[in-house]
């Protein structure tokens, strides 16, 4: 593995994390980013900023300094209240920038999503990527977004989370460092750091299969059921013909709705007052659209009598 390539991810989350992800182009040429900075430029994750007139003296690091001609291809020459003139690269006055949309496209085709999935949250910090179908009715809903550690934008991250009804399925990979602060919104969610779960490569990134956790474990339990709802209430999981499928937070709900109810039979709104939701009219099915197989197995609407029942029939113990 190429620490070349490592260390132009851990670049990139750097840059990333600043209030404008733009750095001149000595610190990013040159120094700790070196290597680093030239593959991001080479990738065209870093495109050209605007140039500079006035820049942090590189003699004394503290005053600013004034251009004041182009002695030579490679060489300027500044003016600093505290220094004088000072000779300096012309490098210095070149600004680049991160490309925010290249990422996401790069991260987006990394993970072979499809490209119309992309939705901005937050403009220029949160991105959901799209949806990832690994078998019948497992998925994964992933998600990207800079400065985490600002509660604010966890927060809306979050609300998406939940609009998706993506609560069981949500993979979010950020730039920030991890773990997220104590208290943050996104503390009971696997939030990864792009450079230590994934490296930067020809026009992709490519992910470190062990260190990226994927929602298709398999049961602890030494039996797999056929189709139950045995495990609904404890661990939100439901199994329809020995596939398990990882239950979004209002699926789970629905289900113990039924599960709960006399002869396990509800109307539409009765089901809504018990999982808190205020939609008119409540139709469960408009929650189960990543697992539809778990709704046609276990509930069933009887127009004539208006309500939802449990398919008794489905219901392993």
């Amino acid at each position: 593995m190429s620490k070349t390539l490592v260390n132009a991810t851990a670049v990139l989350c750097h840059l990333l994390e600043q209030a404008k992800p733009t750095v001149n182009g000595t610190t990013l040429l040159s120094g700790p980013f070196g290597e680093g900075g030239h593959e991001l430029v080479r990738e065209r994750l870093l495109v050209f900023g605007p140039t500079l007139t006035y820049v942090t003296c590189p003699d004394c690091e503290v005053e600013t300094a004034r251009v004041v001609r182009t002695v030579s291809v490679d060489q300027i020459l500044l003016n600093c209240d505290e220094c004088g003139e000072v000779d300096a690269e012309r490098a210095l006055l070149q600004t680049y920038t991160v490309s925010l949309s290249r990422l996401i496209d790069r991260l987006v085709s990394s993970l072979a999503l499809p490209p119309t999935s992309v939705k901005v949250i937050d403009i220029d910090l949160s991105w959901r990527l799209g949806i990832e179908e690994h078998k019948r009715g497992k998925a994964q809903t992933w998600y990207f977004a800079r400065h985490l550690n600002d509660h604010a934008i966890a927060k809306r991250l979050l609300e998406q989370i939940r609009a998706d009804n993506a609560a069981q399925s949500a993979k979010i990979i950020t730039s920030s460092d991890t773990p997220l602060p104590d208290g943050s919104p996104l503390s009971e969610y696997g939030v990864v750091n792009l450079a230590a779960v994934a490296r930067l490569s020809q026009s992709r990134f490519i992910f470190f299969d062990d260190r990226v956790e994927v929602t298709l474990s398999q049961p602890d339990e030494e039996s797999i059921p056929t189709t139950s709802l045995r495990y609904v209430r404890e661990k939100a999981w439901a199994y329809v013909d020995g596939v398990k499928y990882e239950l979004e937070g209002m699926q789970q709900k629905i289900l113990l709705a039924l599960m709960d109810a006399h002869a396990h039979r509800l109307e539409g709104k009765e089901i809504a007052d018990r999982c808190g939701s205020e939609a008119f009219p409540f139709q469960p099915a408009k929650y189960f659209g990543r697992n539809n197989e778990v709704y046609r197995a276990f509930i069933k609407y009887v127009p004539g009598d208006k309500v939802y029942e449990l398919n008794i029939s489905k219901r392993e113990p």
